[in-house]
């Protein structure tokens, strides 16, 4: 396309300027002019300041415009089928996303849509990355339903390293694995989900990862595999039950604190640098004077993870399991830090320098 269009354009310029130098009333006389009036005529902009006179020059004119039309369509056309091409194959998931310090969420289930939900009403325009081997169709509708958002899709399978790839995770902030509900069994989305915790954190070592798993007695599989926290499936239904009978009321505050949509919430909110040394108890009186906040705890990254910690004494199946996948992969994982939480702690408890406050408080 590039050459058709120098072809026109020097051809056309090159042979104006010849007939109309033979010409008393010819507008082009220098060789600029020619390539000017060439490649302003195949473009159809047509300013109409000068044009050609004699005869030679307005046939070839006529020359330069029909030529001049075809190679322009072909332009336009190939560059609006390259952006279809690649609006389809985004739609598709088929497309690398190109973010940074987005959050990535591998797997499908229904809890994937309410996890979109509750990040728009915590973050301010999240990006966001699905993964998942899913049809394309729904989940251009979920994107639809978020347009706020900046949501991408990433189709395959999310354990595997090139989809990850794609999906930017070395870049990511966060990653959430759900259990996939395109596995048969409980046991296969559990497995799916360490393997995949494995290979985010060997991709990106740093990244904040969250998984939810089906099987509790899965769930130690999954911190070993370096999972920073793990949410297991309908783990609070029988004690939230139970705790209607005997502990009325007990289950709306709960119920209260894990809503986005109304009342106090659960929020974890920085200490200032001159309470660092003070105790629990000097911070309790700074978050309710000046937050109107109930402090209940503190977070600190402080519990160092490694290789060691990966597998247990035991010789389970979820254990033999992760050693072959280590084993075939070679990866290697360097130690990082774990987050320590401590409920209540003592009101002499000092502060330290790494300290979070978790509080209760009315974002409302």
């Amino acid at each position: 396309i590039q050459i058709g269009i120098l072809t026109v354009v020097t051809i056309g310029g090159l042979s104006v300027v010849f007939f109309e130098n033979n010409s008393p009333l010819g507008f082009y006389k220098h060789i600029f002019d020619g390539f000017w009036w060439a490649f302003v005529t195949i473009t159809t902009v047509g300013y109409g300041d000068a044009y050609p006179v004699s005869l030679g020059g307005r046939l070839t004119a006529i020359a330069v415009m029909m030529n001049g039309i075809g190679v322009i369509s072909t332009l336009t056309a190939t560059i609006s089928s390259a952006f279809i091409e690649s609006r389809l194959r985004k739609g598709q998931g088929l497309e690398k996303v190109k973010l940074k310090k987005h959050i990535v969420i591998c797997g499908w289930n229904f809890n994937v849509e309410e996890i979109i939900r509750t990040l728009e009403a915590e973050l301010d325009f999240p990006s966001i990355v699905l993964v998942n081997s899913c049809d394309p169709s729904p989940i251009g509708d979920i994107i639809n339903r978020h347009k706020d958002s900046e949501i991408s899709f990433v189709a395959g399978d999310f354990s595997k390293d090139d989809v990850l790839d794609k999906a930017s995770i070395r870049h990511a902030e966060c990653v959430i694995i759900v259990a996939d509900s395109n596995e048969l069994t409980a046991n296969k989305a559990d497995e799916k989900t360490i393997i995949t915790a494995l290979t985010v954190k060997n991709m990106n070592p740093k990244v904040r990862l969250y998984a939810h798993i089906i099987n509790p007695d899965n769930a130690s599989h999954l911190r070993r595999a370096k999972a920073d926290d793990v949410v297991v499936s309908d783990k609070y239904s029988g004690f939230l039950l139970a705790m209607h009978v005997t502990n009325p009321g007990v289950p709306r505050v709960v119920d209260e604190l894990l809503s986005l949509s109304y009342g106090n919430e659960i929020i974890r909110l920085p200490i200032p640098d001159d309470l660092v040394g003070k105790t629990f108890w000097q911070l309790t009186e700074y978050f309710k004077d000046k937050h109107d906040a109930i402090l209940f705890g503190l977070a600190h990254e402080s519990q160092k993870m490694g290789l060691t910690d990966l597998l247990s004494d035991d010789d389970s199946y979820l254990d033999r399991f992760i050693r072959q996948k280590l084993q075939e992969s070679g990866k290697k994982f360097a130690e990082e830090e774990r987050m320590a939480i401590s409920i209540n702690p003592p009101k002499e408890r000092v502060i330290q320098k790494d300290d979070v406050a978790l509080v209760i408080m009315d974002k409302f």
